[in-house]
């Protein structure tokens, strides 16, 4: 995938009547495409833009990622400037009439409808039947037994439970996307320091592990039993029980939250039609009476989605639409309820969409403020005693004394910090490179990958040394990518040790023929190789030992020789990071991730590190 940034969701376009740039949006997963643009995107930045941000920086409810191919442009709409009430009428407010408020009944009992569905009423009616939507019952006094002293009494009257909203809300609320706001963002230091290294970074639903497990299963639980709850208010229109108090939990809820949310996603003009349109009472009051139109309120959704996400989104609208359609013509309480699912899959969907544009345009400044923003950030927690710089000085400390020879405390910072990723070493990283800990272990993992890659390459050398023909680059070039092609289907960092015996027999086969032999290359030769890389691939291996040490000695040369250009410059080298080509286990890109990383690092802590 990839993001372009010029481009922005729809919700941007419907305000381009008051002179906003034309721009478009095209999402898969989170990412956005650029068709044409004509002024630079600007967003508010939160007045609220200081330090003083949460120490938790995961995202329980959304991870994001990299994307990795570029979708084509979406088509214009026709209808961009104009209000959603001009192209979606607000569907018809029909209120049902209650009950006679002079009819007399026991104190104790509720008083039922004596009414179907009717016309409009006046407005002291309506006001009187909303009132009416849950029938509640006082609960009878209980005399408290005097048999006790009055400290030891204890109260026996019976009080009405309160339900536990939490077990009733959708999975999706305002709360569970609120780490999807732009002052969210703003305050993520996590975040703010990943998008410093990824100018493609973008939110995506996290449904990963055990947590993404528990999330759909508590999903499906949750729509099973609105489906429970749907099915028993459409059975008592059908039996003439509307009204029956206390049956409708969940949809007051649905409706309210659909509607917040919605709100948070049409501008201001459009939020009246949205709240008269989207009126939780009123909508579950025509439901208990069956006179509720499904049908035209999704037809109605569908036009207010339409006007305000991605065009690309369309088709997920139009589903919903059929599938709300469907349940009603044909008494499919399931598809209505899918229907009310996908509406909230699609309202979650847009808040991804504007909050990956906000990421994508914000990212300048982001990247601009990174060094202040972090100083201030440690400075805290260092000062609150939520981090400690001894671990971190004696990591410097350390890396000093291991190069004698060098008095510039740049140049030792480097070596020390390639030095920590050597493999065998497993070095365990400082708490100031808390925010880089995944990316240095995957430059970690890359390093073993190069090491593998070099030492299976000696085994090729040592054993077509006698051959008539020269070993070319492109025939080392070769093998590396056969090699890598049989260990595709391992994964971590020890693939290399699950897949030698593969390795090794490709390695003799591949000298077999390169010597000039025909045929298959014998058994013994086969079993010497496997027994010398199930050996040589270890980390405790001398021959590994010395290759590794020899990969690590030319990345920090690498490292230096990109550092100290970097050294007179400002934090501009590192909006490059996600320009790098090449493959990830490759020396240069090996050295310029690293380099990335150190150059940051240096100028948020380098004065801490070598000040006591």
């Amino acid at each position: 995938m990839s993001m372009d940034p010029n481009h922005v969701p729809h919700s941007a376009r419907h305000n381009q009547h008051h002179g906003s740039q034309t721009l478009r949006l095209q999402q898969t997963e989170g990412e956005y495409e650029n068709t044409s643009a004509t002024a630079p995107q600007t967003i508010e930045i939160p007045a609220t833009s200081g330090h003083n941000v949460p120490s938790a920086v995961t995202t329980p409810g959304y991870d994001y990622q990299s994307p990795v191919s570029t979708p084509p442009s979406p088509a214009k709409r026709s209808n961009e400037s104009k209000t959603v009430s001009e192209i979606c009428p607000v569907p018809k407010r029909i209120r049902v009439a209650g009950p006679n408020p002079s009819t007399t009944a026991p104190t104790s009992a509720c008083t039922s409808p004596t009414s179907q569905a009717g016309p409009e009423s006046s407005s002291g009616s309506e006001s009187s039947s909303l009132d009416r939507s849950f029938c509640q019952r006082k609960p009878p006094k209980i005399a408290r037994s005097r048999s006790l002293p009055a400290s030891l009494r204890t109260s026996r009257r019976t009080t009405k439970k309160t339900p536990d909203l939490a077990e009733h809300k959708p999975p999706v609320t305002l709360s569970t996307l609120k780490e999807l706001d732009l002052h969210e963002i703003y305050r993520n230091p996590k975040l703010r320091h990943d998008v410093v290294f990824d100018s493609q970074l973008h939110f995506r639903p996290n449904l990963d592990g055990n947590r993404g497990r528990k999330k759909r299963e508590q999903a499906d639980v949750y729509w099973k039993l609105v489906l429970h709850e749907c099915e028993m208010l459409f059975a008592n229109v059908r039996n003439r029980q509307a009204g029956v108090g206390g049956m409708a939990l969940k949809l007051p809820i649905l409706f309210s939250t659909m509607r917040d949310i919605l709100l948070t996603l049409v501008p201001k003009s459009d939020r009246v039609d949205v709240e008269a349109a989207l009126d939780p009472p009123l909508l579950i009051q025509q439901l208990e009476y069956g006179v509720l139109d499904f049908k035209k309120l999704s037809e109605w959704l569908a036009c207010v989605l339409k006007a305000h996400c991605a065009p690309m989104r369309d088709q997920w609208v139009e589903q919903m639409v059929s599938r709300v359609a469907y349940g009603v013509e044909n008494g499919k309480t399931s598809a209505f309820v899918d229907g009310l699912k996908m509406v909230f899959g699609i309202l979650e969907a847009m808040k991804l969409d504007v909050a990956n544009h906000q990421i994508r345009t914000l990212r300048p400044h982001l990247v601009s403020t990174a060094v202040h923003f972090e100083q201030g950030y440690f400075q805290e927690k260092i000062e609150s005693g939520r981090l400690s710089m001894a671990e971190p000085r004696d990591w410097y400390q350390r890396g000093a004394a291991a190069n004698p020879g060098s008095t510039d405390p740049y140049v030792i910072f480097t070596r020390a910090t390639t030095e920590m990723l050597t493999p065998s070493k497993y070095a365990t990283f400082p708490g100031t490179f808390q925010f880089d800990f995944e990316r240095l272990e995957g430059i970690r993992d890359d390093i073993r990958e190069a090491t593998c890659l070099k030492v299976a390459i000696l085994y090729f050398r040592q054993h077509t040394a006698g051959s008539k023909r020269d070993l070319d680059q492109a025939t080392i070039n070769t093998l590396r990518a056969q090699l890598l092609a049989i260990l595709s289907e391992e994964e971590g960092p020890y693939r290399w040790i699950k897949g030698s015996d593969a390795v090794a027999l490709h390695i003799a086969q591949a000298a077999n023929e390169f010597n000039g032999n025909r045929g298959l290359v014998d058994a013994k030769t086969v079993d010497m190789a496997e027994g010398w890389f199930m050996k040589h691939l270890r980390v405790d291996s001398n021959i590994y030992g010395l290759v590794e040490r020899e990969v690590v000695r030319d990345i920090t040369t690498l490292v230096l020789q990109v550092m100290k250009s970097w050294s007179s410059l400002s934090t501009s080298p590192i909006m490059q990071a996600a320009a790098l080509t090449g493959s990830s286990f490759e020396l240069p890109t090996i050295s310029q991730r690293i380099s990335h990383i150190a150059f940051l690092h240096w100028r948020i802590f380098g004065k801490l590190y070598t000040t006591t």
